[in-house]
């Protein structure tokens, strides 16, 4: 699970590193893990957990077929909790950094996110990871497609995994994790083409991610249709391997 994005300047002006500062390491307390059904094709099994900074329950779902597909559901419970508002909702994992190639059906060819969207055409697009990341000059949050139907991260010979969400997705694919781009509670000065790649792929993969903002860089939110109030939050999606 993954709830936090590496505070953009606008966040930061907007004191949301701080505010929303919960988010960054929620703390999972384990509840409940079972087996909730087994046949000869597939297993669905359960965790149910309670988040420690902000009382909510969160439980996800795997389903594990014959041949290495997985479907995943993620729910939060958040109704009627008193808590900070979400800076997005989603999973991250990370896979090998072989896994350069992207081929996605979704909003680009440029990042784009729930507010600066309009500009970005619905296509398919063929990019690499390298290409994701884009050297503002403070490291930050960057490199999210949205409205993602299908997204394919493969090694050079097309060795990989397939992603297909029951809704468009939010999605990033960065050879930098959350933790490298974020500055912590202040700002650190840093340059973001002095922070070295990670071994890794790591792959963001959302329902939604709240706006970018933009209207100032010193107090101003996203518009509230762009915001994420804590409540009750779930999706669905698959990853299939491919070869």
């Amino acid at each position: 699970p993954n709830f936090w994005r590496a505070p953009t300047d606008n966040d930061m002006g907007a004191n949301l590193h701080k505010k929303l500062a919960a988010w960054r390491a929620p703390g999972y307390e384990l509840q409940e893990m079972k087996v909730l059904s087994r046949d000869a094709d597939s297993v669905r099994l359960s965790a149910t957990y309670r988040l420690e900074k902000v009382p909510v329950k969160l439980t996800l779902t795997y389903t594990l077929y014959q041949g290495g597909t997985i479907k995943v559901h993620q729910a939060m419970d958040g109704a009627g909790v008193d808590g900070p508002m979400l800076p997005r909702f989603g999973m991250q994992m990370q896979v090998p950094a072989s896994m350069e190639y992207i081929t996605y059906y979704g909003r680009g060819p440029v990042e784009n996110y729930a507010d600066r969207k309009a500009a970005a055409d619905l296509g398919i697009y063929r990019q690499t990871v390298t290409e994701q990341f884009y050297s503002y000059i403070r490291p930050q949050e960057n490199g999210n497609k949205c409205d993602v139907r299908w997204w394919q991260l493969t090694e050079k010979g097309g060795r990989g995994l397939d992603l297909r969400g029951d809704t468009p997705l939010s999605v990033s694919a960065l050879h930098y994790t959350v933790d490298q781009l974020d500055d912590g509670d202040g700002k650190d000065n840093r340059h973001s083409e002095l922070i070295t790649p990670a071994d890794c792929t790591n792959w963001c993969i959302d329902k939604v991610q709240m706006g970018l903002g933009c209207v100032n860089s010193w107090g101003a939110t996203a518009r509230p249709e762009y915001l994420l109030p804590l409540g009750d939050y779930e999706y669905t999606f698959i990853l299939r391997p491919l070869r």
